[in-house]
């Protein structure tokens, strides 16, 4: 298990402000532009569409959410009210069946729009073919998803361990691609020398799976000292991982607003390892509090104040790294 160094503080690096922040970042508290910036990157969201089947083996079933509702909500969210680039995110209720972003991304390839459209996949490494992965990759696709909960201990980090590495090798030869994974935050103390020695980088979902003040056991008030963020933070300073700021409700345990008890973690990343930060809303936002008895039937989304999650982040991080991290970074990550 690595035990990493206690976070210090370096200084923020500074890169390109968006045109359209204010470079006065005392007005940032009071008014805060909250949209994403011109050629920004929504990194994380996904598409249920019911024509397409879900896997039998799915943990819940999702209501309907279909591309030209993600275009709507990524419409609002910018600062042109056009769509800017987004990456699809295959959802576990589709397990290996990655059918529909592969189709969503043929469909936007032959409408030739401006914004770029990209995906990540899951795969069955024993079962997926060269040819296959070869099309995903001229399609777009950029990337595998392990969506796991992780591991809590030696024993269980076993399966997670091979899981990682047996995808990844089937995946090497594409150098542009990034394993992205959802664990929960402890799983990082117990695949951290996996993921240091892996030859392509890594992509930590929703903080890493890290939680905020409202998540931290025994009253805790240091998010650095949960379990698995020494792990985590190493990683990310050596440019293996890249830290995804999204889904703020999976760090907390609050249900309305902006999530304010994130604060201090997603201030921690901003000030450790600024390069390494991307964003994602993860729209359209898919519930929690799941049971065998209720997999079948279809669940609700999350109500989330969006234009709350992101004046928070916008604040918390600051104009230039809100550029980088919504712009700059993802930009190379995604070509």
């Amino acid at each position: 298990m690595f035990q990493g160094p206690k976070v210090g503080k370096p200084g923020l690096s500074r890169d390109i402000i968006d045109s359209s922040c204010s470079s006065n970042s005392s007005n940032a508290s009071s008014n805060v532009n909250w949209h994403i910036p011109v050629e920004s990157w929504d990194t994380h969201v996904h598409v249920f569409d019911p024509r397409y089947p879900y896997s039998p083996d799915r943990q819940y079933t999702p209501e309907s959410a279909l591309y030209d509702e993600l275009l709507a909500f990524n419409d609002k969210l910018t600062v042109t009210n056009s769509t800017e680039n987004i990456v699809l995110v295959q959802p576990s209720p589709y397990g290996t069946d990655n059918s529909l972003i592969l189709d969503l991304l043929r469909n936007h390839s032959a409408s030739q729009q401006d914004n770029l459209l990209r995906a990540i996949s899951v795969i069955d490494p024993e079962n997926v073919t060269d040819e296959e992965l070869q099309e995903m990759n001229s399609l777009g696709v950029r990337g595998i998803r392990i969506n796991t909960q992780g591991a809590d201990s030696e024993e269980t980090a076993k399966d997670l361990r091979k899981n990682i590495t047996s995808a990844v090798e089937r995946v090497r030869a594409f150098s542009n691609w990034k394993c992205q994974l959802l664990v929960s935050g402890i799983s990082w103390d117990y695949i951290h020398d996996v993921v240091r020695d892996l030859p392509i980088p890594v992509i930590a979902d929703h903080q890493g799976g890290m939680g905020g003040l409202t998540k931290l056991a025994n009253g805790s008030t240091d998010v650095t000292a949960q379990p698995g963020f020494a792990s985590l933070l190493d990683l990310a300073k050596r440019g293996k991982v890249f830290v995804k700021i999204s889904a703020l409700y999976r760090s907390s345990k609050l249900t309305e607003g902006g999530y304010d008890d994130v604060e201090q973690l997603v201030k921690t990343f901003a000030r450790e390892v600024p390069q390494q930060l991307i964003w994602g809303s993860d729209w359209p936002h898919t519930g929690s509090n799941r049971s065998e008895a209720t997999k079948y039937v279809p669940e609700p989304f999350r109500k989330v104040d969006d234009e709350a999650v992101l004046k928070n982040i916008r604040k918390w991080v600051g104009p230039e790294l809100w550029h980088q991290m919504t712009v700059v970074t993802p930009g190379k990550i995604y070509i």
